[in-house]
């Protein structure tokens, strides 16, 4: 008989809307831009792609936004979002089938059971590689949600707890995040909006990404070994675990699910293939996800009314993360309409041009990630710094490629710290891990990694990354 070895809480969690942080910034931000001067560069068309004149600065007429403004900017909003949402519901249409199949789930399942006579430290270096490549790759690190509670079990049955179980996953998920090689939630928008081939530089990501989640794997052994010689030291006493050794009997790939499984690498493979080589922007990309949805589905043998039901479901998952598109580009609407945007580029360009492009570059980097503290959004902070960061990265010398390094490592990996960011508070919570116990055992880690990001920018601009 198969126990459970997990059980949900069924007890309702008060939690505040994501959307509520994003609101109250759009009103601070129509607030301050009727006292903020209006100002404005020239930009001009460099190599076909605009560009800053950094002595062309100059005030102009105060121009005000008020109530109407206030109002209209979340249709603009919507509006000027309208193709990067697309792309992002397609994409959890997608992801929705993959997950609701069972496809990743017994992948996950059977990797670990065939693994299970296998030393530790092998089966977290492989488990870790293959979550933390899932998620560089598709950028869907939520999905730690399902996976932890089919670790845990896996690692308390060979000795050790359920921060090394969780840490399999989360640390995977970290790396594979922010140093993803082809996130539709960041990379794919911030190059875009850079005027970037969609994931060019794939291959200095890379790099970085194997680096460190090697980084996190040994951090993770030196715990797990700790632990294993003197158990006292756990940060998790087994008294606070809510799981159980598995004790699940194999797991097979069944013949639907390798159909499924064959119908979406192919067009995985595809879709990477033509956003490398074939120059794919978003309607190509959206429309491989839709492919992506209706070939899995109808491998695996899914009606088409179950498909068009899952790939709902997989869209309501990112909902929340479409919806912050359209706040950020709201408040960037309303900071353009009173013609402030220049002036803070002016502001910041003080701060950073006129210093070395090294020291510009990790600027950028640590500007981002106090940026992603307020808005817990790859996407939505894409939206918004980019279009403010890309000119100070101009006219500091740096090349938008590093621009966009900086700014996603800033993002991806303080996701992982931040209590602020709701999907952490929720992963952290299907874990049975308290925050402040998560804090304790990721917090210098999360400073190594931020060393780390910081070489591997200065080394971007060291070589000058690019291709600008």
């Amino acid at each position: 008989m198969v126990k459970r070895f997990y059980t949900a809480k069924t007890k309702k969690q008060s939690q505040v809307n994501p959307f509520l942080a994003l609101l109250v910034i759009l009103v601070i931000a129509t607030l301050v831009s009727n006292i903020i001067p209006s100002g404005t560069y020239d930009r001009l068309t460099v190599d076909g792609r605009m560009v800053v004149d950094p002595q062309s600065f100059r005030y102009v007429s105060k121009k005000y936004v008020g109530i109407t403004d206030f109002f209209l900017s979340f249709y603009q909003g919507f509006n000027n979002a309208a193709s990067l949402m697309a792309m992002l519901f397609f994409a959890g249409g997608a992801f929705g089938v993959v997950k609701r199949i069972g496809l990743l789930e017994t992948a996950i399942k059977s990797l670990a059971h065939k693994l299970k006579n296998t030393s530790f430290y092998i089966i977290a270096l492989i488990l870790m590689l293959a979550i933390g490549t899932q998620v560089a790759f598709t950028s869907m690190w939520e999905l730690s949600v399902v996976i932890i509670p089919m670790v845990v079990p896996l690692v308390l049955a060979l000795g050790y707890d359920v921060v090394v179980g969780a840490g399999i996953v989360m640390l995977a998920a970290c790396a594979g995040f922010g140093a993803a090689m082809t996130n539709p939630l960041f990379t794919a928008i911030a190059q875009k909006l850079a005027e970037l081939p969609i994931y060019s530089a794939l291959w200095y990501r890379a790099i970085c990404f194997i680096v460190i989640l090697m980084l996190c794997y040994f951090y993770l052994m030196r715990y797990a070994a700790r632990i294993k010689k003197d158990p006292s030291r756990r940060i998790l006493k087994d008294s606070e675990c809510k799981y159980t050794a598995i004790q699940e009997e194999a797991v097979t790939f069944t013949p639907a699910l390798i159909r499924a499984g064959i119908a979406f690498l192919a067009v995985f493979i595809f879709l990477l293939y033509g956003t490398v080589r074939m120059g794919f922007d978003f309607p190509q990309m959206a429309a491989c996800f839709v492919a992506m949805t209706f070939a899995t589905g109808l491998a695996y043998g899914s009606r088409l009314n179950d498909i068009c039901d899952m790939m709902g479901e997989g869209m309501k998952d990112l909902f929340y993360a479409a919806m912050v598109m359209l706040f950020a580009r709201a408040i960037l609407y309303i900071l353009e309409e009173a013609m402030v945007v220049d002036t803070i580029i002016s502001f910041l360009s003080k701060l950073v041009v006129g210093k070395s492009s090294l020291l510009t570059a990790n600027l950028l980097l640590i500007m981002q990630t106090i940026i992603n503290f307020l808005i817990p959004s790859g996407s939505g902070q894409a939206a918004i710094t980019i279009p403010i960061i890309v000119p100070l990265a101009d006219m500091g010398h740096v090349t938008r490629q590093v621009a966009c390094l900086a700014s996603q490592f800033g993002d991806g990996f303080s996701n992982f710290i931040y209590p602020t960011n709701g999907s952490l508070i929720a992963i952290l919570m299907v874990a049975g891990i308290p925050y402040k116990k998560w804090i304790r055992f990721f917090g210098p880690l999360f400073l190594i990694i931020m060393v780390a990001c910081i070489i591997f920018v200065s080394i971007g601009v060291g070589i000058h990354l690019g291709p600008f």
